[in-house]
């Protein structure tokens, strides 16, 4: 196995229960999976660009933009459904990219890929930036805090640290990008999810409750998400800012 082999894996699957079909919502004239597939490729860093799907729309879409397509089953979560695609594909590491961030910064993609292949006894790795007080009682604004060593010692929804005390700079905001050694991906999908990932909500807790180690770096930019279509003109502001910022560095 070549342990320098990373590839990206962008999980799309067509139901969605706040926004069906998302990965092909139209952004900036383009499916919104085209994008994210555009940020990855732009990133150089991977060996190959994979869209994981359970839709031939999708998949056509994805081979248009220059990913390879690959049919995937029913799948509990967006981690599982890229354990499934890659499988039997040679990879010392892969990278969860989200499907619903067109403007994802390539820097972030480069930062992780990086420490996977510079670390691996590393199993998995993610990426935070620094939080607000806002962003403590926000439910939809997922939380870390880290040891002392950079690995996570857990993600909340809720107010982590509670701040019983003005400390500054410790609210850390998760920023949800993905990476793995391939072995330490396909033991994270074999296992049931846990009590702890059913209540709040988050399938990273799946890693922390069988004691794999997490570690947490810093996010080399902000990223935005497309939940619902109401963000879409969100979405687009920020792609045509990360555009811009490429043609006028």
């Amino acid at each position: 196995m070549d342990r320098n082999r990373v590839l990206a894996v962008i999980p799309a699957r067509y139901s969605s229960t706040r926004f069906p079909g998302k990965p092909l919502a139209p952004i900036a004239g383009k499916p919104m999976v085209a994008h994210v597939v555009e940020r990855a490729v732009e990133a150089g860093c991977f060996a190959e660009v994979i869209v994981a799907t359970d839709d031939e729309r999708i998949a056509r879409a994805a081979a248009a933009a220059g990913a390879r397509p690959v049919m995937t089953g029913t799948c509990r979560s967006g981690t599982d459904r890229v354990a499934e695609a890659v499988r039997g594909m040679p990879a010392g590491a892969v990278l969860n990219v989200q499907g619903d961030e067109p403007a994802l910064p390539p820097e972030n993609l480069r930062l992780l890929a990086g420490f996977l292949r510079a670390n691996p006894q590393a199993p998995m790795a993610t990426l935070a930036l620094p939080g607000t007080a806002a962003d403590l009682d926000n439910p939809n604004v997922v939380k870390v805090v880290c040891d002392a060593t950079g690995r996570a010692l857990y993600f909340s929804r809720a107010p982590i640290p509670y701040p019983r005390n003005a400390v500054a700079g410790v609210v850390r905001r998760h920023v949800g990008l993905y990476g793995f050694q391939k072995p330490a991906l396909l033991a994270f999908a074999a296992w049931e999810e846990t009590d702890l990932e059913r209540a709040e909500g988050l399938e990273q807790l799946r890693a922390l409750a069988h004691g794999m180690a997490l570690y947490v770096l810093a996010a080399a930019a902000d990223s935005v998400a497309v939940d619902v279509p109401a963000d879409i003109p969100r979405a687009e502001a920020a792609l045509c800012s990360l555009l811009s910022q490429r043609q006028h560095p």
